[in-house]
């Protein structure tokens, strides 16, 4: 099964690829305080809501990432309604493989996809490479609620190690040189939205692509895995929101 199809197909209803919400989102976007012309780069952009958010609060210029035919596609759909269109460049690759001068970037975007530079550490490297001194990295990252039970490790197939708590988190940004400047939490009601949707897209696209010889493996993958949410995700598995000064 593609796996990149069975994200797309189970965010198909999603705004935003993350536990956010729109409030949240905009919040996070005026705390960013962007000069006119400033010059963003997300990295795993997803569909490019919140980098589209971004340049037109701005009027800032962006170059979104990601890897998935699907995401790109949506994105560049979406762009046609939007004059930030033409501020905008989508690059539909692998992170590895895109080039930019270091410290070209006013602000450096990783949400939820620190995976593409290996990890959580990995991509505060990198995007701090590319962020100028003095620029902004703002990155979404998974944290330890609590300790997890050793079923649901094996089961989420992460290393009890991928993750830290949320003042770790924001430690390790510290102790990369980065000035801390703000931290928040995906509140029950965010993680619930998120989870549900994916759910809900799964289940959805099943009943009316019966014959898609992928269907029944997607449904088994996210049974499996609103199980795991409802018995351990809920309470062990947070969402962090990371503002970080270079």
């Amino acid at each position: 099964m593609d796996r990149l199809k069975f994200t797309a197909i189970a965010h198909s209803d999603h705004l935003f690829c993350s536990p956010l919400s729109e409030e949240r989102a905009d919040r996070l976007v005026e705390l960013l305080d962007l000069a006119p012309g400033a010059r963003v780069l997300d990295a795993g952009c997803g569909k490019a809501e919140l980098l589209i958010r971004v340049v037109e609060r701005y009027g800032a210029v962006g170059v979104g990432i990601d890897v998935s035919p699907y995401f790109m596609r949506e994105a560049r759909e979406k762009l046609k309604d939007h004059w930030s269109a033409e501020s905008i460049e989508l690059v539909e690759g692998d992170i590895e493989d895109f080039r930019a001068e270091p410290a070209s970037f006013d602000l450096g975007i990783c949400i939820g996809a620190a995976q593409l530079f290996e990890d959580y550490r990995g991509a505060i490297a990198a995007l701090k490479d590319l962020v100028r001194p003095g620029g902004l990295l703002l990155i979404g990252e998974p944290y330890w609620k609590r300790d997890p039970d050793a079923e649901y490790v094996e089961v989420l197939s992460a290393p009890r190690d991928a993750y830290t708590s949320h003042s770790g988190t924001v430690a390790i940004g510290a102790e990369a040189g980065l000035t801390p400047l703000y931290a928040a939490v995906s509140n029950e009601d965010e993680w619930d939205h998120y989870e549900g949707l994916y759910l809900r897209g799964i289940e959805r696209y099943a009943a009316s692509h019966s014959t898609d010889p992928d269907v029944l493996e997607m449904l088994r993958r996210v049974r499996t895995w609103w199980t795991m949410y409802l018995r351990w995700g809920r309470d062990t598995l947070g969402f962090g929101w990371y503002l970080f000064r270079r």
